[in-house]
């Protein structure tokens, strides 16, 4: 399954799939001081082959409709990744759409930083969740102190809800999160 989005000349959104496992892997690990605190799943067993299982498990739960899992490229090269999970769509047996919500994360490499690139894939995973998957609730969760992330929420328009305490703990530390929505008739893309 092949999957890309042109954002815009400079930035495309590609499908992760076990066939760029080691682009993705290689991102990671080149960045692991920079982004390692803000992901839980970056552990010192993170290797190539849980890359590759971890992509697997992606392009599986997007056929399955449970997220996806795009990476950003920019000049080919894989400079972080986004996506939607928590994709959340139920239908009752009279075809009444119950519920349809999807959380929006992100993380980009150090070098990449500071050119707008994440906002616009959120801006465009946004609109890709709510006018094709008819996805009515994008949230976004950032910890308080990820400013950076943040602020993507912030400056796409996203409603700030509140901070959700103890969502988990993360080396021995606290995370708390900061909610942040969109309402597919809020969205102006």
């Amino acid at each position: 399954m092949s999957f890309e989005i042109k954002v815009d000349e400079e930035l495309s959104l590609r499908l992760v799939e076990p066939r760029y496992a080691e682009e993705v892997y290689e991102a990671v690990n080149a960045n692991r001081e920079h982004i390692g605190r803000w992901l839980g799943w970056l552990t010192d067993s993170y290797s190539l082959e849980s890359s590759s299982v971890r992509a697997a498990q992606c392009l599986k739960d997007f056929a399955d409709r449970k997220q996806l899992a795009v990476t950003l490229i920019v000049d080919g090269q894989v400079v972080g990744a986004s996506g939607w999970t928590c994709w959340n769509q139920e239908t009752l047996h009279d075809g009444r759409l119950e519920t349809s919500s999807a959380d929006i994360g992100y993380w980009l490499i150090e070098s990449a930083q500071g050119k707008g690139l994440v906002t616009r894939a959120v801006r465009a995973l946004t609109t890709l969740a709510i006018e094709t998957y008819d996805i009515r609730r994008v949230t976004i969760h950032a910890e308080p102190e990820n400013e950076k992330s943040w602020k993507v929420a912030e400056r796409l328009g996203y409603t700030y809800e509140g901070t959700l305490r103890d969502v988990f703990r993360c080396d021995g530390r606290v995370v708390n999160h900061k909610l942040y929505s969109m309402l597919a008739e809020e969205w102006k893309p």
